[in-house]
């Protein structure tokens, strides 16, 4: 089922590991550029570059206990994609947080369903559901796209309908068809545009989306092109006026202490010189020494 290759770092054994991280390769569905199934391996290679301490978090990763599955064979079939996506669980321990390298945005929405089942517990009892954050430039609520319903541009609505999800939000929104800001509008699902953001500051968006999602576990998702593409160039879908990468540290670190899960995911490392896939990186060891100076206190 897994090829593979490793995150820096990532020495533990799975069985034992606070953090597992997996590689989604998949971008059979992708509606612009291709190339997002090299994602994880950028991204991989570029995680070499940082230091082991994050001083900003006060963590060594030399003490934090990191695993790395390798990727995924996800074939070509959104469907046989999604399978393989939900039955690679059986190799993440229940303790760990997982974290997800993608491929295209479609990876999103079998994880999601995994990890809410997993906090419902194996019983089926009711923990109450966890939240979902995106960032994301669109709204990703078409019905389906490209004659399918597992695509990319579907992802936020089928988290949308996915059991055990109790809350939503999408931050750094500004691309969508009429009818998905008008099936938004009516079903009073949460998104906060990128100009939002930047005329309130990203502090005060994440505060509203925190209260919107209104669950204290949280799983965050981080499509690319929701960051601007003068940060990150390298993604299948690029939309100007996005988000900073500050911002999306910020969110990274807000959301980290309540985190059941992280992807991030749409970054094409054919399209720029590696810097996209090493902010994919960082991103991902802001996200583990963020989580692990939490629970240190």
């Amino acid at each position: 089922m897994f090829n593979r290759s490793n995150f820096a770092d990532a020495d533990a054994d799975p069985d034992e590991a606070d953090f597992v991280i997996v590689g989604a390769p998949f971008d059979a569905t992708t509606s612009f550029r291709s190339g997002t199934r090299d994602g994880p391996g950028a991204v991989r290679r570029a995680s070499y570059n940082f230091e082991t301490y994050v001083h900003r978090h006060r963590i060594d990763f030399r003490d934090i206990s990191l695993a790395d599955l390798g990727d995924l064979d996800l074939g070509a079939d959104p469907s046989y994609a999604r399978e393989t996506i939900r039955e690679s669980f059986a190799f993440i321990p229940s303790g760990a947080t997982p974290i997800f390298i993608g491929g295209e945005h479609s990876i999103t929405p079998p994880i999601v369903a995994e990890v809410a089942r997993r906090r419902r517990g194996e019983s089926g009892a009711d923990k109450g559901g966890i939240g979902v954050i995106v960032v994301d430039a669109h709204l990703d609520l078409r019905e389906e796209y490209g004659g399918t319903r597992y695509s990319h541009a579907c992802a936020s609505r089928e988290i949308l309908q996915t059991e055990g999800v109790a809350g939503y939000a999408s931050i750094g929104i500004r691309s969508g068809d009429l009818k998905e800001y008008i099936l938004a509008e009516e079903r009073g699902i949460s998104y906060h545009s990128s100009d939002e953001v930047r005329e309130r500051g990203i502090e005060a968006v994440l505060n509203d989306a925190l209260k919107e999602v209104g669950c204290e576990e949280i799983y965050l998702s981080i499509d690319f092109d929701g960051i601007d593409p003068a940060y990150a160039p390298g993604v299948g879908n690029p939309e100007p006026f996005g988000l900073s990468s500050w911002d999306v540290r910020h969110v990274v670190e807000r959301v980290a202490p309540k985190a059941v899960g992280l992807d991030v995911c749409e970054i094409a490392p054919a399209f720029d010189g590696g810097q996209t896939a090493a902010l994919g990186a960082k991103l991902i060891r802001e996200f583990i020494a963020a989580r692990a100076a939490a629970a240190s206190r």
